[in-house]
């Protein structure tokens, strides 16, 4: 029974009723019944000018989202004043003394705290003149900026099947997707990593502090050393720099280390994996030679190089087409190396904080096969447990760094190691032909390319 309903009964009672102590009882009883009745007449008016209250800051800070841009502080907060003022109940306005705005153009928000002061009716009798109610609002405007790695298997078995031909025009097609949606400089910037168990950089970084040599390899050579290949795997060595060898009992073995100028010739400029588990990571301590980058002989020397994150959209297509698939897989080393691209400092320079204010980070990670080889163990033709074992460590540390991470399974691979490593099932795209790709990442350019506004 409604309170109005009630009181309404209970004065029929009372009219009814010839007992001497029933007006004393009921007179008694009638002064907080109206009280609980008054104020639930008052706190209904207070819930709905909060309401009115929520429904218009919500709109202030919308609108000073879209005028922020074109206005001054001072300009904005009095629009911002106005705007709650004119939409609250007639009742509110007058107690509504202002808004507290906080204005960060550097983050691009504006915060809107906001009291309004309800006259009470029938309240007001038991000392409570007005009740306070309070809003919060944010808004952000402007856009984001977008930092993606494109880490792009570039092994021999990219060449079947029409994959390699179908990757390039689909990274193409991401490419000109996302300029388009670029609409400021540096908005939307791309790194390109090809990979196959190395990766390629450029050779100007022989002298830089993260980078190391000395590497030394199993080398096999005939009699009179003037033909070597690599013990491990079988690939003809060209540069017998560093060759050392030592018979004893008639028999002959022979070593080869990496030397700086060795690494820095024409066909090299190659690095291998980190030492463990520093190969699962971003960035270090470069003073200690372990967590360096290990410079090493190019098993290919067609591997085309990593760019580094940039928006010179012609320079991005030309690097996509110079993508030349050999060699076995080693998707960890796409991985870690896409990761070095999105972050600050050594091996790169380009990646802004991910403090930045409104900066979105992403790495779309493609392979078509299982993983072979790494530094340690595979032998460049079986799966290797091993090898998984170190991709699945580096995805879990590059999702707990707040990239956004994308997989995509071109035919073959380890699809569970795959799933699991992008940042939700629904960012793990399986492609069971050639022609699939580019409509795969035509809606991840989409995707993608919509977070540059305001979320």
């Amino acid at each position: 029974m409604s309170m109005v309903g009630f009181l309404r009964e209970a004065v029929k009672r009372f009219c009814k009723d010839r007992s001497g102590n029933v007006m004393m009882m009921f007179g008694i009883a009638l002064v907080p019944l109206i009280g609980v009745a008054g104020a639930a007449v008052d706190y209904s008016r207070a819930s709905n000018v909060r309401q009115a209250l929520n429904a218009a800051i919500d709109s202030a800070a919308l609108m000073a989202a879209r005028d922020a841009q074109k206005l001054t502080d001072a300009e904005l907060i009095d629009r911002i004043n106005a705007w709650v003022r004119d939409n609250l109940p007639a009742s509110a306005r007058d107690e509504f003394t202002g808004a507290t705005v906080k204005i960060d153009r550097q983050g691009r928000t504006v915060a809107i705290e906001a009291t309004a002061q309800v006259p009470m009716a029938i309240v007001r009798v038991l000392g409570t003149d007005t009740l306070k109610v309070s809003s919060t609002s944010q808004s952000t405007w402007g856009t984001n900026t977008i930092e993606l790695a494109l880490v792009l298997d570039n092994t021999g078995s990219m060449a079947q099947k029409d994959k390699m031909t179908a990757l390039k025009a689909a990274a193409t097609d991401l490419i000109n997707i996302m300029k388009d949606a670029a609409t400021e400089t540096d908005q939307i910037r791309i790194s390109i990593v090809p990979f196959n168990t190395q990766v390629r950089i450029a050779r100007t970084f022989q002298n830089a502090q993260w980078l190391r040599f000395g590497l030394i390899r199993d080398v096999s050579c005939n009699s009179s050393k003037t033909k070597c290949t690599d013990a491990r795997t079988g690939s003809t060595i060209s540069d017998l720099d560093g060759l050392s060898c030592t018979t004893k009992n008639g028999k002959t073995t022979c070593t080869q280390s990496l030397s700086k100028t060795s690494w820095a010739k024409t066909s090299e400029g190659c690095v291998t994996d980190r030492d463990q588990n520093y190969d699962v990571r971003d960035g270090g301590v470069y003073t200690d030679s372990q967590q360096q980058y290990p410079g090493y002989w190019c098993t290919q020397s067609t591997l085309a190089e990593i760019l580094p994150l940039t928006s010179d959209w012609s320079t991005l297509t030309s690097r996509v087409n110079s993508m030349t698939p050999v060699g076995a897989t080693n998707v960890t080393i796409g991985a870690a190396w896409g990761w070095a691209t999105l972050t600050p400092g050594a091996p790169f320079s380009e990646a802004k904080p991910a403090t930045e204010p409104r900066l979105k980070k992403y790495m779309i990670l493609l392979t078509d096969g299982d993983n072979t080889q790494n530094r340690w163990d595979g032998n460049g033709s079986s799966s290797s447990s091993a090898v998984d074992a170190r991709t699945k460590l580096a995805c879990a540390n590059i999702k707990a760094d707040g990239i956004n991470l994308y997989t995509i399974r071109v035919m073959d691979g380890n699809a569970s190691m795959l799933r699991d490593c992008a940042s939700r099932t629904d960012m793990y795209y399986e492609v069971k032909q050639a022609s699939d790709l580019s409509p795969v990442f035509k809606a991840i350019a989409s995707e993608i390319s919509q977070v540059r506004l305001t979320q």
